[in-house]
């Protein structure tokens, strides 16, 4: 099993829709966003956090899993709970152990060996009207639902250091979005 991953390629892509562009890395066979969604959709269910568009600037926009599932720009998708678990993966974990979060999350994070940069942007929780966990947490959707019906997203947390995979998460809520290219057949 692989012990550590090196971005293999790094580009960018250029959202006709605002002509805004991203960073994106290429790990495996898989092209990610090296940066979150910033796309302002004309319908849907998004925010800046704290309703502050510096942040949503540097962040990217937090949200809901409805309109993350539908806004991606064409030839790129929301990611499965599988293709999170194969870049997972390529940095050498297999399960959510306490050593291989630690070692993913810090793969993850900024200047990590894995060029995926995540950054904090926190969430918002639609129950209590509130934003938490800007530069504490990263949560990240996937297109995939539990069991239990709930969404799986992705989870970095800064103090813990740890990256995990969980189903704990309202989709009415807001959440950040990294896009997968999708693979040609």
């Amino acid at each position: 099993m692989k012990t550590g991953l090196i971005a293999q390629e790094t580009g960018s892509f250029t959202d006709l829709r605002d002509g805004k562009v991203y960073k994106t890395v290429k790990t495996g066979d898989q092209w990610i966003m090296a940066e979150n969604f910033a796309f302002k959709p004309d319908q849907g269910n998004y925010w800046a956090y704290n309703n502050n568009p510096a942040n949503a600037a540097i962040f990217g926009y937090l949200y809901d899993w409805e309109t993350a599932n539908k806004i991606a720009p064409a030839g790129w998708h929301l990611p499965s709970e599988k293709e999170w678990k194969t870049f997972r993966k390529s940095m050498g974990a297999g399960w959510d152990t306490w050593s291989t979060m630690k070692k993913v999350y810090k793969q993850m994070v900024t200047g990590g060996s894995s060029g995926f940069n995540a950054l904090f942007g926190g969430a918002y929780i639609i129950s209590d009207k509130e934003f938490r966990g800007l530069n504490e947490v990263a949560y990240f959707w996937s297109s995939t639902r539990a069991s239990d019906g709930q969404p799986v997203n992705y989870i970095l947390e800064r103090e813990s250091g740890e990256a995990f995979i969980t189903s704990y998460a309202d989709p009415k809520g807001g959440k950040s979005v990294r896009y997968f290219k999708d693979k040609k057949e």
